[in-house]
């Protein structure tokens, strides 16, 4: 198959938004996850006392963070093609996702499913007599093999092999021409808020399957976060399209807080007008943060890339260590608020060490996701008066 040759866009491999985008979803993620700890949802490790007043914005933040979050990963699935192969694209996605989430699913899980069973009172010995049963391979609950919260990693991984195809069609003369066409439409009014139907019909159709997060029988989440990425991965294949949305900010962010206003109390209204404000909600929600982010962040400035580095091992550490950490801290005399305040600081005080740790151990590198270290340049070597080189 023959592939043309990529349309004549100006080259924007270098997202600093798109970081700053990303870091903050990881952050929002770490206070979201301290907070399940401490609200009357289900979780692995819970406070004795609930803190009712963290439900209604961890309610908004478990609509938002990881939609956000795939879409820029979509996103960046298609400024990551703009300088590899499909081929060379799928051999980096199995050595950045597949490989982290083996090494999780083995090393950095069990211990929160051995947590929990501590908690619930279901194990009583050490984690050296419970890591075995890892090796059973029966699934969580009923048993001690399971993906926790790197199920981001699983479906992003599917996502991506699943979409080469496409991705080496988008590639071709023909794929050229529909993206030319795609981008032309989008850029045309307000079109590209229509691109929530999909999300919606998805939500719709599939409304009476659960979320589990186990793949094979999770077909409305698995659409749903599917969709994102492919939406993701569009706008990043459409260049004009992020100078609409900059132009369209302001009324973006008001339609968004409008919609946000309407859709916060949950079920409040018939099946069809609750799915299309809640996803309508939703992907103003996103366009307004991409928006905004694309006006005002436009350096990589050394801190952000640093933080954007260490995101991903912060990401796949910081279950395991809110919940080891909330484990240890339940028997302490203090107040819930100051609980939780501990809780929050000590976890992410611990995974940010456990990240810089990994940044600098060669061979840790690889299993959490991220590129070997840039040999440093080495000085030339001067050559003293009198010698010859």
């Amino acid at each position: 198959m023959s592939t043309a040759a990529p349309r004549a866009v100006a080259v924007d491999d270098h997202r600093p938004e798109l970081d700053w985008l990303r870091v903050v979803c990881i952050l929002l993620l770490h206070l979201f996850h301290t907070g399940m700890m401490f609200n009357r949802w289900d979780w692995h490790v819970k406070s004795a006392q609930a803190l009712t007043w963290l439900e209604p914005p961890m309610e908004v933040l478990h609509h938002v963070r990881m939609p956000l979050l795939m879409l820029i990963s979509g996103v960046g699935t298609a400024l990551a093609l703009r300088r590899r192969s499909v081929g060379a694209f799928a051999k980096d996605r199995v050595k950045r996702l597949f490989g982290p989430l083996v090494f999780g699913m083995f090393l950095v899980v069990p211990p929160q499913v051995y947590v929990e069973q501590l908690f619930r009172g279901r194990f009583h010995g050490s984690y050296a007599e419970f890591y075995p049963s890892v090796f059973d391979f029966v699934p969580y609950p009923a048993g001690s093999f399971s993906w926790h919260h790197l199920w981001f990693v699983a479906y992003l991984f599917v996502y991506c092999m699943l979409a080469l195809p496409l991705f080496a069609a988008l590639g071709t003369g023909r794929g050229q021409a529909f993206l030319s066409r795609a981008e032309d439409w989008l850029c045309r009014g307000w079109n590209v808020v229509w691109l929530f139907i999909p999300l919606a019909l998805n939500a719709l159709l599939l409304h009476k399957y659960p979320t589990t997060h186990a793949l094979f029988d999770d077909p409305r989440t698995f659409g749903h976060y599917g969709l994102l990425f492919l939406l993701g991965h569009l706008l990043g294949r459409c260049p004009r399209v992020w100078d609409r949305l900059v132009e369209r900010r302001r009324e973006l962010l008001v339609v968004s807080l409008l919609l946000f206003a309407i859709m916060i109390p949950p079920d409040e209204f018939a099946l069809v007008p609750e799915v299309l404000g809640a996803q309508s909600a939703l992907w103003f929600f996103i366009l307004t943060a991409l928006a905004w982010a694309r006006s005002r962040i436009h350096v990589r400035r050394p801190w952000l890339k640093h933080a954007q580095e260490l995101s991903y091992p912060f990401y796949i550490l910081h279950q395991t260590v809110i919940v080891v950490v909330g484990y240890a801290f339940l028997s302490l005399p203090v107040g819930t608020v100051t609980l939780f305040g501990l809780v929050l600081g000590v976890s992410f005080a611990v995974t940010w060490a456990l990240t810089e740790a990994v940044a600098r151990v060669p061979f840790l590198r690889p299993c959490f996701g991220m590129k070997p270290r840039a040999a440093r340049p080495v000085a030339p070597r001067t050559v003293e008066a009198g010698h010859t080189a």
